[in-house]
C-alpha cells in the first residue's frame, strides 16, 4: 500500500482496544493522553471492529501512529499496517512472534502474572484450578497464544495439575450458569482465576450462590486490579499491571517510531512486571 501525504503529521494517535467500556483501558488511555498532550498529540480510543473495512478506515485517516491493545486484532492486519510504514506499538496480550518489521512491543507481564496467580493458589494448598475466560458476543475467546491462558496452563503443568478452562460464553449470565452447572456436576474447584476482575467476580458470586464460602472453600483471583476489587464481598485479590509505566513506554516508543523509524532495523521491545495484590478472596 502506498500511503498518501507521507511525511505530513496529523499529531493524532489511535488506540485500538478490545473493551473500551472497561475501567482498565479507560485508566490506561488517561495516562497515555496526559503524556501525549505534553508532546502536542491527541489520542483517540476505538474499539476493535474486527473486519477488513475497519483496517481500511484506519489507514485512510492518516494517524501518525497506532497503539493496538486488542487480542482479537488479526495478525495479518497488524502486519499490513506495519508494512505500510505506519508506526505501530503493540501491547503484548498474545504471541506476536510471527510479526516482522520495525514496530514497538510492550510485554506488560501478562504471562508471568498468570503464572504468579497459579503459584499463589498452589501455595495456599489449592490443587483443582479453574480458569474463567472472557465473554464475547463475536466468538473471540482465548486461545493458547493468549498470554493469560498460556501462563495459567504452563504453570499448572509445572505443578502437574490439570488446567481446567471454562470458555465459549457470550454473556456474564451464561458464564454464571455454566459455572453453576459445573459445580452441580460434581467438579468442585478450590481455586478460580478470572481472566479479568469482572469475570472473577462472576465466578465468586456463582460459587456463593451454590453455598460455597470464599475463600474458605474456594479462592478467587482476578486480573487488572480495578476498583471493583475493593467493593466485593470478600474483597478480590487481583493482579496489578503498571499502567503508568505502560503509558510512559507507549509514548516513548511511539515518538521514537514517528521521528526516527528509518533508523531502526528491528522491533523495539520492553518487558514490564506485574504483582498480585492480596485481599480477602484468597
Amino acid at each position: 500500500m502506498a500511503r498518501a501525504l507521507k511525511g505530513k503529521k496529523s499529531n493524532h494517535i489511535l488506540f485500538v482496544a478490545d473493551d473500551i467500556k472497561g475501567e482498565y483501558f479507560g485508566k490506561l488511555i488517561s495516562e497515555i493522553d496526559s503524556l501525549a498532550y505534553k508532546e502536542d498529540y491527541f489520542i483517540t480510543l476505538c474499539a476493535d471492529h474486527q473486519d477488513e473495512d475497519f483496517v481500511n478506515r484506519i489507514y485512510s485517516k492518516f494517524f501518525d501512529g497506532i497503539v493496538i491493545g486488542s487480542a482479537s486484532f488479526p495478525l495479518h492486519n497488524i502486519q499490513r499496517l506495519i508494512d505500510a510504514d505506519i508506526p505501530i506499538v503493540l501491547l503484548e496480550i498474545r504471541d506476536y512472534s510471527s510479526i516482522t518489521g520495525v514496530y514497538g512491543l510492550i510485554n506488560t507481564g501478562l504471562y508471568e502474572g498468570a503464572r504468579r496467580v497459579v503459584r499463589t493458589l498452589y501455595e495456599r494448598g489449592r490443587r483443582r484450578l479453574l480458569f474463567l475466560d472472557r465473554v464475547s458476543t463475536s466468538g473471540n475467546w482465548s486461545s493458547m497464544d493468549d498470554w493469560r491462558l498460556k501462563g495459567f496452563t504452563d504453570q499448572c503443568n509445572v505443578y502437574q495439575l490439570e488446567p481446567v478452562v471454562l470458555s465459549g460464553c457470550s454473556t456474564e449470565d451464561e458464564l454464571s450458569a455454566k459455572i453453576i452447572d459445573l459445580l452441580a456436576s460434581g467438579f468442585r474447584p478450590d481455586g478460580i482465576f478470572g481472566r479479568n476482575d469482572p469475570i472473577a467476580l462472576v465466578g465468586m458470586q456463582a460459587c456463593q450462590r451454590m453455598g460455597f464460602n470464599v475463600p474458605q472453600d474456594i479462592s478467587v483471583i482476578g486480573f487488572d486490579n480495578t476498583r471493583l476489587c475493593r467493593f466485593s464481598s470478600p474483597t478480590l485479590t487481583s493482579v496489578e499491571i503498571d499502567q503508568q509505566e505502560i503509558a510512559r513506554c507507549v509514548m516513548q516508543m511511539m515518538m521514537s517510531l514517528i521521528d526516527n523509524r528509518s533508523s531502526f532495523e528491528k522491533r523495539l521491545e520492553v518487558y514490564l512486571d506485574t504483582k498480585v495484590v492480596m485481599r480477602e478472596s484468597v
